[in-house]
C-alpha cells in the first residue's frame, strides 16, 4: 500500500471512529428523562371500587371490598390493596397530567369461591389497561385504553396496620361502666348467631340511632399505651354496609 492510500484509509477511519466517539459520548451525557411527579391526591385516601360497568362490585355481603392504596416511597410509586379475594402490589407511575400506567400485580394465592377468583382476575387485568385518571372531589374516575370507566369512592386512609372488620350493632345501647364511670355501651356481635357483646369505646364517625340496627365495616387500629380505663383498639367507621329499622 503507497503511502497516501494508507494516509487516506487511516484518516478515514480515524473519522468514522471520531463520530462514533462523539454519538456515544452523547448518548451517555444526555440525562434521563424527569419522572412525572406524584399526584398528591391519589395518595391521601384509600380507594374503594363503587362502579364497574358490566360486573357486580363486591363491597361486604358479596365479598371482600376492592381497594386501592397508591403510596411513593423513594421516587417509586406502588399501588396495593384488596383485589375481591387476595392482596395485591404493583408498580405504577403518573405519566403527566391525567395519566396512570400501573403494571402488572403481584398477589398473595388464597384461593376463594366463585365469582370472586374470576371478578379479580378480570380486575387485575383491566388496572393494566388504565391510562387515564381523574379525580372530583371524593370520586376516582380511570378510564381504560379499551373505553371502560371505573368509579372509586374515598375512604379515610387507617395505618398501614388497621383492620377491616365487620360488626352488627344492635339499636339499643345498654347501661355499663367504663371505669369507674357509669354510662352506656354499643352492643355488637360478628355473626348474626352470636351473642351480644358490649363495645365500650366509641366507634369514630358513627352517628347512632336509638331504634335503628346497623350493620358496619369499620377499621380497627391498636392504640399505643392507652389509659388504663380505656380500650387499646380503636374502632373508626369505614362503611355503613345496611340499616334497618326496627318497629318497637
Amino acid at each position: 500500500m503507497t503511502l497516501a492510500r494508507f494516509s487516506s484509509s487511516l484518516l478515514r477511519n480515524l473519522t468514522i471512529g471520531a463520530a462514533v466517539g462523539v454519538a456515544l459520548a452523547a448518548c451517555a451525557g444526555t440525562p434521563p428523562q424527569p419522572a412525572a411527579s406524584n399526584d398528591p391526591a391519589l395518595s391521601t385516601s384509600r380507594w374503594e371500587l363503587t362502579s364497574w360497568s358490566g360486573h357486580t362490585v363486591p363491597h361486604g355481603d358479596n365479598g371482600e371490598p376492592v381497594i386501592l392504596n397508591f403510596n411513593v416511597e423513594n421516587g417509586q410509586g406502588r399501588v396495593s390493596g384488596r383485589a375481591g379475594c387476595n392482596q395485591f402490589t404493583a408498580p405504577f407511575s403518573i405519566r403527566g397530567p391525567g395519566q396512570l400506567t400501573i403494571v402488572e400485580a403481584a398477589t398473595t394465592r388464597m384461593a376463594c369461591p366463585e365469582p370472586a377468583m374470576q371478578f379479580e382476575a378480570d380486575f387485575l387485568d383491566k388496572l393494566q389497561a388504565v391510562n387515564h385518571y381523574q379525580i372530583s372531589g371524593p370520586v376516582l374516575e380511570m378510564k381504560t385504553i379499551d373505553g371502560q370507566t371505573l368509579k372509586f369512592y374515598a375512604r379515610e386512609k387507617p395505618s398501614a396496620a388497621a383492620k377491616i372488620k365487620f360488626v352488627y350493632v344492635a339499636p339499643q345501647k345498654v347501661a355499663c361502666s367504663a371505669g369507674v364511670m357509669r354510662t352506656t355501651c354499643f352492643q355488637i356481635r360478628e355473626r348474626k348467631e352470636d351473642p351480644w357483646q358490649l363495645w365500650y369505646g366509641n366507634i369514630e364517625g358513627f352517628k347512632f340511632e336509638p331504634g335503628v340496627a346497623y350493620r358496619l365495616r369499620i377499621l380497627e387500629e391498636k392504640v399505643p399505651n392507652p389509659p388504663a380505663d380505656a380500650s387499646a383498639l380503636k374502632w373508626t367507621l369505614d362503611l355503613v354496609v345496611e340499616q334497618e329499622l326496627i318497629s318497637k
